[in-house]
């Protein structure tokens, strides 16, 4: 699922600190909106500005917050987003509902299929997508949750390179498309928090079936598995580990196709740069504070892409490792605004954004 990648002017993340910790936090119910001016950075997106509204609650009866945030930006490379999304937490976390509506024009770069795709292979082009996903989590017992999943997604393709691979309209998704799915996930989720965790464990899957009858361009299924662990070696420093992986079955269109690369998954490389029908990946990172709400962190991951599972292998591997700066915003809520630098093989990222990776 969506969530949002935001970092708030210095000067005024100080001042809503600051008043945030003047609240008196033992009300029964704790309520906020916050107006957010946006800026952040990525190889994808270049600069990025915007502005925010986020509704943040806490109930007494529920361990973690409900939020709803709504924004629109504007990126370096002409992108436009604007995206209202939720994080729901009912009947004391009984009933947990995400969900993310969101238009986009998004200007790109594809480079085709597969683990060994040249960087020659690399064209621009731009789509236009509308999307809507949700999922209902029902708390099945202490740490298990379970529930429906729902996503439609409507793209076009506005811009492709003439002498480019998508220009034929041979590669699926090359001429956008209608994409209806419905899903089931189901996860234990023992985190301390959800937005930066220091002990506990996420392991989730999820699955998509997408079909003609459901009203779909497309026809296949898509098994996406999450494991990540953290584990508070000294007081406030975090080891944290995750590996993920994604296999799908049919035929899916090229920007839904497995990847890697981004803010999140493996930094270092630009995201979607390699894709394929199944991908594996696997990162550490260690977080430990440094003074006051600062904080520093040390990261590493490898990843790789193939057409057919079996075609997995050790020496399939794209590397990456870096280094990143943390500051508490929210401390909390454990919010932190991260600079991250990730290097890749022959390519590099810098990630200004809010929130930890994993």
């Amino acid at each position: 699922m969506h969530r949002l990648s935001i970092i708030v002017l210095p000067v005024l993340f100080c001042c809503w600190a600051a008043d945030l910790q003047g609240q008196d936090t033992s009300r029964t119910t704790l309520s906020t909106i916050y107006p957010l001016p946006i800026i952040f950075y990525t190889p994808e997106t270049g600069v990025a500005g915007g502005a925010a509204a986020m509704y943040l609650s806490r109930d007494s009866k529920a361990s973690r917050a409900s939020t709803i945030t709504g924004d629109v930006i504007y990126t370096q490379k002409k992108q436009i987003m604007i995206e209202l999304s939720g994080d729901l937490y009912f009947r004391g976390a009984a009933y947990r509902l995400l969900t993310n509506v969101k238009f986009q024009k998004y200007p790109n770069k594809f480079f085709g299929m597969g683990s060994s795709t040249p960087e020659s292979n690399e064209e621009n082009y731009t789509s236009q997508k509308f999307l809507f996903d949700a999922v209902l989590y029902k708390n099945v017992s202490s740490h298990v949750n379970a529930g429906p999943a729902l996503r439609t997604e409507y793209v076009s393709m506005k811009e492709t390179d003439p002498s480019g691979l998508l220009a034929p309209g041979t590669i699926p998704g090359s001429n956008g498309g209608t994409l209806a799915g419905l899903g089931f996930v189901a996860n234990w989720d023992s985190r301390d928090n959800t937005i930066a965790a220091r002990s506990g464990s996420l392991y989730q899957i999820t699955t998509f079936v997408y079909r003609t009858a459901f009203g779909s361009d497309y026809s296949y299924t898509d098994v996406q598995i999450d494991m990540r662990d953290f584990f508070e070696v000294l007081p406030g420093q975090v080891l944290a580990v995750q590996a993920a992986a994604e296999f799908i079955d049919g035929t899916p269109p090229f920007y839904r196709m497995a990847s890697f690369g981004g803010h999140s998954l493996v930094r270092g490389y630009f995201e979607g740069r390699y894709r394929d029908k199944n991908s594996i990946a696997v990162q550490v990172e260690y977080r430990l504070p440094v003074w006051w709400r600062f904080g520093m962190v040390g990261f590493a991951g490898a990843a790789q892409v193939a057409d057919k599972i079996g075609q997995f292998g050790l020496n399939r591997f794209w590397f990456a490792g870096g280094i990143g700066l943390r500051f508490a915003w929210n401390p909390e809520e454990r919010v932190n605004l991260r600079l991250d630098y990730g290097i890749g093989n022959n390519s590099d990222g810098i990630y200004i954004t809010v929130t930890e990776a994993f």
